[in-house]
């Protein structure tokens, strides 16, 4: 198990990552749960697909590459939600590096979805300066892309259920330290934070799924 304490605040740079070959292509784990559940990125090479040692439901944001799923291509951004039913995706000629939270969706949320984000489906976020494209929202639980301008400050405030970031671009920083591009971060159940982005940045943002003994 690794990182299997959702008490603790866990922060894994790019620097920090670690890959080893395994079923799905060249693996870096960030977290695992005796109950089932992992998170992990992944690099998939041409003509490969996503496996596991289990059937599984799956979370998946594509950084880089193409993939196939339920009969169409994802392109790089594409965020998906894919049952365990749903075969594994396929990876196109280039292959394709991934970002994927695996394990059981909740009964209530057992969906499938896949979203191409466009720039017509951004909404402003509380602050000025902050701008978000929902992505997912299910019991306690809301998935989302959040863009950070530049010096956008937020107010400190607590999450229920904990928090779980990947910055995609950019910094994001609060009074914890800063959180440069690549950088996993996940903060646990009642956690209290003082966010902003001196530079600005893009994240992918994940709340109140920590409750749960499920991680996907």
């Amino acid at each position: 198990m690794l990182n299997a304490d959702r008490g603790l605040r866990v922060v894994v740079d790019a620097g920090d990552r670690h890959y080893v070959e395994g079923r799905d292509g060249s693996i870096c784990l960030l977290e695992s749960f005796p109950e089932g559940g992992r998170t992990f990125f992944v690099t998939i090479p041409p003509g490969g697909q996503l496996l596991a040692e289990e059937p599984a439901d799956r979370e998946i944001l594509v950084l880089a590459g193409e993939i196939e799923a339920g009969g169409r291509l994802w392109p790089k951004g594409s965020y998906l939600r894919l049952e365990e039913s749903i075969a594994p995706p396929a990876v196109r000629e280039e292959g394709a590096y991934l970002f994927v939270k695996s394990g059981r969706f909740p009964e209530e949320d057992r969906r499938s979805l896949g979203i191409i984000p466009s720039d017509d489906r951004w909404s402003p976020g509380l602050v000025e300066g902050l701008s978000v494209f929902p992505l997912f929202s299910g019991g306690t639980a809301n998935t989302a892309l959040v863009r950070w301008s530049p010096g956008t400050v937020f107010q400190p405030h607590r999450h229920f259920g904990g928090e779980e970031i990947l910055v995609l671009s950019g910094v994001f920083e609060d009074e914890h330290g800063a959180y440069p591009e690549g950088t996993w971060y996940r903060a646990p159940h009642m956690s209290r934070h003082f966010p902003f982005s001196t530079g600005g940045c893009t994240i992918f943002v994940k709340t109140g799924h920590l409750l749960a003994a499920s991680a996907a």
